[in-house]
């Protein structure tokens, strides 16, 4: 029995114009620079922002891979990026504090989200 093609199934490119959209895919986080990361956090980027710079799924992500950027360094270097990034937590735990005051429930939960931040940094 022959096979069915039509000429259209043949030539057509890419996904039809219904398909589209469909299934987009972020760059795998494997694609991009834990030094990116970095740079990025330095200049006072949040994960998030930066997921969506570098196109990762999740600031999730961004956050590993500023870890493992973090870790690739040794001595004088890492502590004083360990410490700049403690103090952007600082700063970040007062600006909490002030904007979820009047909502105790929301405060607890980002504040506990910050303590993971702050557990997770190297020494």
């Amino acid at each position: 029995m022959p096979r069915r093609t039509t000429k259209k199934l043949m030539s057509r490119k890419g996904p039809s114009p219904a398909d589209r959209g469909k299934g987009e895919r972020r760059r795998a986080p494997a694609a991009v620079s834990d030094d990116q990361v970095l740079e990025l956090r330095e200049t006072g980027d949040s994960f998030s922002a930066i997921a969506r710079q570098l196109e990762l799924p999740r600031a999730a992500h961004a956050h590993a891979a500023f870890l493992r950027a973090l870790r690739a360094r040794e001595g004088a270097d890492r502590r004083e990026l360990v410490g700049r990034e403690t103090e952007r937590l600082d700063r970040l735990e007062q600006r909490i504090r002030r904007r979820d005051a009047a909502q105790p429930e929301k405060l607890v939960r980002r504040l506990k989200a910050l303590d993971i931040l702050r557990e997770t940094l190297p020494t």
